[in-house]
């Protein structure tokens, strides 16, 4: 059994649920190219892989609040302008989802140990709904997940609890037996309005901060330093 995760739970654990970007998949250099397209297509400023790595955990439209508000200097956008140019990021982002996205070291075998011990899983992301399935096919890790909950899933996304209860409810599963692993602050707090342990890693996004300021229960640099 996974003693490390277990020692976060008063009873055994037997569920995992993992954010996808930034956790499981470096997926910013896609991200990157579909936010510069979209900025290019408007003959706007492009922002370049860096400034988009502080803007990913939120979901699509806050990735595209964010562009638009650094290629027009303002925060201050209309609603319908926002929803045009999200569309437009979307259109970018199907053509080229998954190019130059890379698997981050120990996932694979991490996720295989879990599997091996009968721990179930899923992947709950901020992240369109429609991206994961293409996304877990190519690098081999549907096998791995029984559920998957995107962002646009349900009404709410994290940082609100619903999706990591659905997800739970998906497994059939008490959240008390789960535990949420994540890069950024936002799934730190998804797990804490769930009730949930959270493990961060130290790899990710999380808006350019450490994880560690966002006081997840434990910080690792690897999946596998959770294993065993």
């Amino acid at each position: 059994m996974t003693q490390k995760l277990s020692a976060l739970l008063e009873q055994p654990l037997q569920g995992l649920l993992f954010d996808l970007d930034g956790t499981l998949l470096d997926s910013v250099p896609d991200l990157s190219v579909a936010v510069d397209a979209m900025l290019a297509a408007a003959a706007l400023p492009l922002a370049g892989e860096q400034r988009v790595r502080t803007w990913v955990g939120n979901g699509a439209k806050v990735l595209v609040q964010k562009a638009l508000a650094y290629a027009h200097n303002t925060d201050v956008l209309a609603e319908a302008e926002l929803l045009h140019y999200q569309q437009q990021f979307l259109r970018f982002y199907r053509q080229c989802s998954g190019q130059h996205s890379a698997l981050y070291p120990d996932v694979l075998a991490a996720l295989q140990y879990w599997q091996r011990q009968g721990i179930a899983m899923a992947v709950v992301t901020n992240k369109p709904a429609e991206f994961i399935p293409h996304l877990l096919q190519q690098f081999q890790l549907q096998e791995f997940f029984s559920s998957c909950v995107g962002g646009d899933s349900l009404a709410q996304r994290k940082p609100h609890p619903a999706p990591l209860l659905h997800a739970c409810e998906a497994l059939g599963l008490a959240a008390s037996r789960c535990v949420m692993i994540g890069d950024s602050s936002v799934d730190v707090a998804a797990a804490r309005a769930a009730a949930m342990p959270v493990a961060g890693v130290s790899y990710g996004y999380n808006q350019g901060q450490p994880i560690s300021a966002a006081n997840p229960d434990i910080v690792v640099d690897s999946l596998l330093a959770l294993c065993g």
